[in-house]
């Protein structure tokens, strides 16, 4: 018999192997305490750090939300003859993916001895419970037997863990295998997700940090219909998935909602909303926060309106750049370009930038012109279209008006070449930008000898860029001397250190933002405790 469809399935991923595992386990605990009625199908995966635990499924209340969590174990990976590490029920969509990896590892084995001329290599030891939380693999055959096996009108998936916006090798991080999943990995895990559910899962969740960027959005196009997640760092304990589950249970079942408004949009502003109402009052202690949840469906547009700011502060600091000598007077447009950036509301080690208060910052400090223009129509179209719901509350974060972009100062990452966003630009756009900002930016040299090869080299350099050819063989060194100092801030490189991670001289008071269901009680705390 054909099952019958829930009104929600959630399905949660818990990559916990890791700092995060005592953190899973409080969510876990939060999700077993919700009313969420026989309605919503609530799905969990743990990845434990605990080395002698398996990796394991719950359905959540699975006999009842009195019962242990013991009850609501449904299944344990552990290591099968077709030489993977997998749960004992997969999907078929699953099993037959297996079956496909199984006949391309067992070629490869068969070459192995030709290839190695001391013999085939040995297999490191298998722990035979754990999985890779940062496999395609395990995120696919968790989303894919939750897709069979739990059937609903609207599904949301969940990723609960570390990330850290564009910063590679972090998304989804598992300490056992060292591994994480690459933007390209999580890609193909939702486009083929799509394929088997015939259409884009309705929400995207990102239980992390820094994820709720334009390029993440535009590598989820076509997967996904909303993302919802936060600009910037996110407390260890994450969502509150007591109030989410229970709200979406309460009033997103037999939702009253207007014939135009859509449910799905209307449940991911109240998941934006329930985030921030439950760390209101967290301020107290010196935490901010930011939720926002994003119009995927619209990514593609908001690219092609980056890339035309983009293109114009490019050409009008290269023509700065050509009509006055180095470190000259006459670069009004390159001042206000630094003022605004230095200005504007930032994340992670000031690598990432809020792109509506930069374009306002950006529009404050020009007046007018096509790139103040281009400002208006990229806020416009935030406003309107892209950014369905942004809330915020604590003084760090308060000019977050929902979605970031990379924004480094002095270097571009290697890695962020291979985004989508930057890719299918085609060598323009906000990438070749990136490019020409942080070499025209860059001071010069103090007592820099013009007679001398590396002045030459240079002066060769900017040169280049100002004729949009490419750097030869001989220069491509150069490169090298675009360290970025500012990496020691970053989330993967010591977040304890991290104190540029705002604004260069943010306000330490704040206005409660109307999402905030008590802001008159909080502005009447934030009065009691400052003014005296």
């Amino acid at each position: 018999m054909a099952k019958k469809n829930a009104a929600w399935t959630v399905m949660v991923y818990l990559a916990g192997d890791n700092n995060l595992s005592t953190e899973c386990m409080f969510a876990l605990t939060e999700m077993k305490q919700a009313n969420i009625g026989k309605h919503v199908n609530v799905i969990a995966q743990f990845d434990p750090s605990d080395p002698h635990l398996p990796t394991h499924r719950y359905v959540i209340q699975k006999r009842g939300k009195n019962k242990g969590f013991r009850h609501d174990i449904i299944d344990q990976a552990c290591y099968f003859d077709d030489g993977e590490i997998k749960f004992g029920k997969e999907s078929a969509c699953a099993q037959t993916l297996a079956a496909d990896r199984k006949r391309e590892r067992d070629l490869r084995l068969a070459t192995w001895s030709e290839a190695y001329l001391t013999g085939s290599p040995q297999r490191e030891p298998l722990n035979i419970y754990d999985t890779d939380s940062g496999s395609p693999v395990t995120l696919y055959n968790f989303i894919s037997f939750c897709l069979q096996e739990y059937p609903a009108d609207h599904y949301i998936v969940v990723l609960s863990g570390h990330a850290a916006g564009t910063e590679r090798d972090y998304l989804m991080k598992d300490e056992s295998s060292a591994c994480s999943l690459t933007f390209n990995e999580m890609k193909r895990v939702f486009e083929r997700v799509r394929k088997d559910l015939g259409r884009p899962l309705d929400i995207v969740g990102m239980d992390t940090c820094l994820m709720s960027m334009a390029e993440i959005c535009y590598e989820l196009r076509g997967s996904a219909e909303i993302v919802v997640g936060c600009e910037s760092f996110s407390p260890a304990s994450g969502w509150p998935y007591r109030e989410v589950l229970e709200r979406l249970a309460d009033d997103f079942v037999n939702p009253r909602l207007q014939p135009e408004e859509s449910v799905v949009e209307a449940a991911a502003k109240a998941i934006v909303k329930e985030y921030v109402n439950y760390y209101s009052n967290y301020w107290i202690a010196g935490l901010s926060v930011t939720q926002s949840a994003l119009n995927v469906c619209k990514v593609e547009k908001l690219h092609e309106v980056i890339n035309e700011l983009a293109g114009r502060m490019e050409k009008q600091l290269i023509a700065e750049a050509n009509a006055t000598p180095p470190n000259g007077g006459g670069r009004r447009f390159q001042d206000a370009l630094l003022l605004a950036h230095w200005e504007a509301q930032s994340y992670n080690g000031e690598q990432f930038v809020d792109l509506f208060d930069f374009c306002d910052c950006l529009q404050t400090r020009l007046g007018e012109g096509a790139i103040a223009e281009q400002c208006q129509v990229v806020k416009d179209f935030l406003e309107s279209e892209f950014v369905l719901a942004s809330c915020y509350s604590g003084a760090i974060y308060q000019y977050s008006y929902g979605v970031s972009l990379y924004f480094p100062w002095s270097y571009v990452a290697l890695s962020y070449w291979n985004l989508d966003f930057v890719k299918e630009a085609q060598g323009s756009g906000w990438g070749s930008f990136l490019k020409t900002y942080t070499l025209l930016t860059r001071r010069a040299p103090r007592g820099m000898d013009a007679k001398s090869k590396l002045a030459q080299a240079l002066n060769d350099r900017i040169a280049n860029s100002l004729s949009s050819e490419p750097v030869d063989d001989e220069h491509k060194s150069l490169y090298r001397m675009g360290i970025d100092r500012m990496g020691i801030d970053r989330t993967n490189t010591g977040a304890a250190r991290n104190y540029i991670h705002s604004m260069r001289n943010p306000p330490n008071v704040f206005f409660p933002d109307e999402c905030i269901r008590k802001r008159k009680s909080a502005l009447l705390t934030q009065e009691m405790l400052r003014l005296r």
